[in-house]
């Protein structure tokens, strides 16, 4: 194994939904450069969300460039691997060319068309196999509004992915899925690790028009001469398969054993848990992911979906900026100046949208309201996690904060004092899932054995919130009184 690590350089993309992020690294996670390009969405009048398939290769051909140009040879850059947001439907001919637009995962097209789109057919039973419940949306949805739809272009079709497999296609010439981000695609059976028949059957696709299925940290083969010349890469940089970009995340932040956690807030807080149980993940409703099983544990989520989308409404409305103060700083202000527990207010983002609120807070300080915010998503995320314990059995260990959030002080306080958890936020955060990337780079290149190698060699520092004892004891005290006004049991 080379050792050198100006000469083993890795790059980590992270394909968000609303921006595609990558990092240059070397092996021992010194991060040389990073390049982002916002996400292109086309929405349409008829309400549909798409993204053009050739425009968003260009856009990561875009960002090799930028990153190759900060290293003196583009031979250096061993690997390149992908994880991230996923569950973009795209139909291809029979040279791999795009026939459609991506439907994006957001897309609300086929929703409510169950009995339309598949007669008979007990959706709710694809949750056991698939680990994710089918919601109307994603690209088993996809796939039969088309099929149902536009016949004479489901003929056409000759190939059928998503979004992010054809950038292996067009990097390396294979179409290829990993096993996690596969999940989201609802026509692979997670325990088995391949295209279920059932499925295939039901939509009429043969196994041979669909990706390859491997493994998150596989080598795919080299970058194409087509592609090198698009890219700056040397033709002997490897591509890597990734993963979602929960799992990718926790990877390179060391969340690997039940009873850890990754706490990612962005549009929706995610948290995220290693679980050895597949069942017990089922059962409790989450979001599975294959994660690092069958020798290790499973990956399993879940979320305050939008939460974000839902506070921006009071932002707007009642916390607002100046000349001289952002929003975000005003609303973190604010709540730093409120005391705990907000003189008995208590808001849920979720249940209680800003419509609905906003005469009955019209009164209401403008800092109660910012700290209400805060407490009512902390409060919120004790609440799962409270189901998790009782779920699993398991206490928390470890606890890891990322996303936005972490850059105020006053949330990572309240979550800390909330949870009566040490919280900690490790350097690498604003990439977390982008360097997971990386190490299933560097595991795909050979220059990492395993996941627990990788983050070992790329661990950051980290910054560690301890909770205060006097105010967990009075969150304690004022989180039952939430949980009795949201009725949660």
């Amino acid at each position: 194994m080379a050792n050198n690590t100006s000469e083993n350089l890795l790059i980590g993309f992270d394909l968000g939904t609303s921006a595609v992020k990558a990092v240059l690294s070397d092996t021992e996670g010194n991060v040389i450069g990073q390049a982002s390009r916002k996400v292109h969405l086309i929405c349409t009048e008829e309400g549909f969300i798409e993204l053009d398939a050739q425009f968003y290769y260009e856009e990561i051909c875009s960002i090799c460039r930028e990153l190759v140009s900060l290293v003196p040879e583009a031979k250096n850059i061993r690997a390149i691997c992908f994880s991230g947001a996923t569950g973009n439907t795209l139909l291809l001919d029979g040279e791999y060319k795009p026939l459609i637009r991506a439907i994006s995962w957001m897309d609300m097209r086929s929703v409510g068309m169950d009995e339309v789109l598949y007669p008979g057919f007990d959706l709710s039973s694809v949750y056991d196999k698939m680990g994710w419940p089918y919601g109307g949306t994603f690209p088993l949805a996809h796939l039969g509004w088309v099929k149902n739809h536009k016949p004479e272009l489901w003929k056409e079709a000759k190939h059928f992915s998503m979004l992010n497999d054809f950038l292996y296609y067009k990097l390396c010439g294979r179409l290829v899925v990993d096993y996690s981000k596969a999940s989201t695609f609802f026509l692979q059976n997670q325990i088995e690790r391949k295209w279920d028949e059932d499925i295939l059957n039901l939509l009429g696709i043969e196994e041979k028009r669909l990706p390859s299925l491997v493994a998150p940290g596989t080598s795919c083969g080299k970058i194409t001469q087509v592609a090198s010349e698009e890219t700056g890469l040397d033709g002997e940089t490897v591509v890597v398969t990734g993963s979602f970009d929960h799992p990718s995340a926790a990877r390179s932040v060391g969340i690997f054993k039940e009873g850890e956690l990754l706490i990612s807030a962005g549009t929706s807080w995610v948290i995220f848990t290693p679980i050895r149980d597949r069942n017990m993940a089922l059962k409790g409703s989450m979001l599975v992911d294959p994660f690092l099983s069958p020798s290790g544990c499973w990956g399993a989520m879940f979320a305050l979906t939008a939460i974000t989308k839902r506070m921006d409404e009071y932002l707007e409305n009642c916390i607002g900026s100046s000349s001289t103060e952002s929003v975000l700083a005003r609303f973190d202000r604010l709540a730093s100046e409120a005391e705990i527990g907000t003189e008995g207010l208590f808001l849920n983002p979720l249940q209680q949208p800003y419509a609905d609120m906003k005469e009955k807070i019209q009164n209401i300080k403008p800092k109660n309201i910012a700290r209400a915010l805060m407490e009512g998503v902390v409060f919120m995320t004790r609440y799962k996690l409270e189901k998790l314990i009782e779920l699993t059995g398991k206490p928390i260990s470890k606890i890891v904060f990322t996303g936005g959030p972490t850059k105020s002080p006053i949330w990572s306080t309240i979550l800390a004092d909330v949870l009566q958890q040490t919280v900690v936020i490790p350097e690498i955060e604003q990439h977390s899932g982008a360097m997971g990337a990386v190490i299933m780079a560097g595991i795909g290149s050979g220059l990492y054995s395993d996941e627990s190698e990788g983050f070992e060699r790329v661990r950051s520092g980290e910054r560690v919130i301890e909770p205060d004892q006097k105010n967990s004891q009075r969150y304690q005290k004022i989180y039952i009184h939430y949980k009795k006004q949201f009725e949660l049991h």
